[in-house]
């Protein structure tokens, strides 16, 4: 114990000391151009690939037929409203004055194509609609799903909804033309991304001219580039560096929301251990989410029971995990996982336990984690490794991982069903665990119909305490969303869905 406590204190002085650079010296750039900085870029930002619509709607590129409010209560965004005709057909009336960032107004017959693209593109999101068929007339579209799907405004708040001039050319494949305050002009997947605003955008001319998107994949380098001014914003800081910015309020403020993303440990269910119950519930009662969440996480997080916190009214609120060092030993002991030959470490079928534990660095606080929690398998005579990953999706497609670190925002649409079909369903789209449960399978089913939302949290919460009872994963910490940014700079706010960042109102005052 005394090593573990010890290696969590080593690991946070790294991180804090990663901030420690000089103050603000730069007086920054033209307040003509806002400098961005982020800890994520991916390969491009088409909407329907992966989970790429989140930096289309960040950057301020793309929008969608519906908008969650700071409540997560959808609303009309694009679109003027949305009416149910019948249990399977969905009419939802646009709004007229929209255009697309090359001029081509916005019409029923574009919304058609852009959401019919989508289809052909992302499994998830074919998954997750449903949808039989899309018809357009005039600023009209009307849907027909192949089951009732009483959430369907929700989801076309999902930022792979992002409605695209499919008929555009694109910009060398790497980003689309929408219908966003801000039109891609140029893209690098190393580097960044050069914005400019759209003169057009229907909500209003943008008030600052350019944008500037710069990666950083170094959390030293990150918060160094805002303390010399040499960007005018970052998302993606290390949570234990907020406090340096927040101390220093005569220079920098922060836009700080509660969220729903979380870290958690996934456990691989197709590997040897992995498939016993007992040995997963053994690794969770390992964690220590209590020392996690204050030391690692700096407090910048809550402790987690389920996916959701529990302030969200479909969220479980409790959780079996309890964290016990020596019941862990026991359950251990007691499936026959025991050191015969006397070297320290456990066994199974007569070879060492070693587990590979794969992280990313999505989180600066995730490798830190993970690095407790090896110590920790050390301190019971579990062997184990850490293999650093760039991307988590080639650990989980080669199924080459024990414990995978991972981070997810869980109610991105403010309801919970995408996310038990992508997570906890046979064979879903996002189901890293490999987990299987015929009664988990048939209670989404029934969420997916289900209209009346006390029984929809109603299921939530019986679909969640089933995964919970089969330790698949371990729910670490929920994150605030945080933005932090030179104090000049105006109108770029937090969000509960963690994807609304640019605006038309984003300006240097």
């Amino acid at each position: 114990m005394k090593n573990y406590k010890k290696m969590l204190a080593m690991g946070l002085a790294a991180l804090v000391l990663g901030a420690c650079v000089p103050t603000q010296t730069s007086p920054g750039t033209s307040t003509d151009t806002i400098n961005i900085g982020y800890s994520q870029l991916p390969a491009n930002i088409h909407p329907a690939e992966d989970y790429n619509g989140w930096f289309t709607v960040r950057y301020g590129v793309g929008e969608t037929l519906f908008k969650l409010n700071n409540d997560l209560q959808v609303e009309p965004w694009l679109a003027e409203k949305i009416e149910s005709i019948t249990d399977l057909e969905w009419k939802i009336t646009l709004k007229d004055n929209i255009t697309f960032q090359n001029g081509e107004k916005m019409t029923g017959e574009k919304v058609k194509q852009s959401l019919e693209h989508l289809l052909s593109k992302s499994d998830r999101a074919k998954a997750d609609l449903g949808i039989a068929s899309i018809s357009a007339d005039g600023q009209t579209v009307i849907i027909k799903t192949e089951q009732r799907q009483p959430i369907m405004a929700n989801l076309l708040a999902e930022p792979y909804s992002v409605i695209i001039d499919v008929s555009a050319e694109p910009l060398a494949e790497q980003g689309p033309v929408a219908t966003g305050p801000y039109k891609l002009t140029k893209y690098i997947a190393e580097s960044g991304a050069e914005l400019e605003a759209y003169e057009g955008y229907w909500a209003g001319t943008p008030k600052t001219k350019n944008l500037k998107i710069k990666y950083f994949t170094d959390a030293t380098a990150i918060a160094a580039a805002l303390k010399s001014g040499e960007v005018d914003a970052v998302y993606g800081l290390p949570y234990a560096n907020l406090e340096t910015f927040k101390s220093d309020s005569s220079n920098f403020k922060t836009s700080e929301v509660e969220g729903s993303r979380y870290v958690q440990f996934s456990y691989n269910l197709e590997q040897a251990e992995g498939q016993d119950k007992q040995f997963r519930q053994a690794l969770d009662t390992l964690v220590d989410k209590e020392t996690y969440t204050a030391s690692l996480f700096k407090g910048a997080a809550k402790v987690a029971d389920t996916a959701f916190p529990n302030n969200f009214e479909f969220a479980l609120g409790t959780s079996v995990h309890e964290y016990n060092v020596e019941k862990a030993v026991q359950l251990l002991d007691e499936a026959g996982y025991k050191d015969t030959n006397g070297d320290g470490l456990r066994e199974a079928n007569g070879q060492n336990i070693k587990l590979d534990l794969v992280t990313y660095n999505r989180l600066a606080e995730m490798p830190l984690s993970v690095q407790a929690f090896q110590q920790q398998l050390k301190e019971v005579g579990i062997d184990s490794e850490i293999i650093t990953v760039d991307k988590p999706t080639t650990a989980v497609s080669e199924n080459i991982y024990d414990v995978l670190t991972y981070t997810v925002v869980a109610a991105p649409i403010g309801d919970p069903y995408a996310y038990y079909k992508s997570v906890f369903y046979t064979n879903g789209s996002a189901n890293i665990a490999h987990y299987s449960n015929p009664a988990v399978d048939s209670l989404i089913d029934q969420l997916q119909v289900e209209p009346d939302q006390a029984k929809r949290n109603e299921l939530s919460k019986q679909i969640q305490k089933l995964v919970d009872e089969d330790y698949i994963f371990t729910y670490i910490g929920h994150f605030k969303v945080a933005l932090v940014m030179d104090n000049n700079l105006q109108g770029f706010e937090s969000h509960a869905t963690d994807y609304y960042h640019v605006t038309n109102q984003i300006v240097k005052e």
